[in-house]
C-alpha cells in the first residue's frame, strides 16, 4: 500500500469496496509512472539549423505545392 493509499479515509466502505478501490488507485499510479517510462523522445532539429540552404524563389515552389492538389 502506498502512502496516498494510507491517508484515504476509506472507513466508511466495507472491506471489498475499500480493497477494490485501493486497488484501483495502485493501477492508475502504475499506469501513469508506465507511460511516463515509454514517452517517445521529443523531435528536435537543433542539428539540422544552419547546414540547408534553399536556392530558389521559396514562395514559387509553395504555389507549385498547393497547386498540385
Amino acid at each position: 500500500m502506498t502512502k496516498a493509499t494510507s491517508q484515504l479515509d476509506l472507513s466508511a466502505l466495507p472491506p471489498a469496496s475499500r480493497r477494490e478501490l485501493v486497488d484501483f488507485y495502485e493501477f492508475l499510479l502504475e499506469r501513469r509512472t508506465r507511460a511516463q517510462k515509454v514517452a517517445p523522445p521529443k523531435q528536435s532539429f537543433t542539428d539540422l539549423c544552419g547546414k540547408l540552404t534553399w536556392k530558389g524563389d521559396a514562395v514559387a515552389s509553395q504555389r507549385n505545392l498547393r497547386d498540385e492538389w
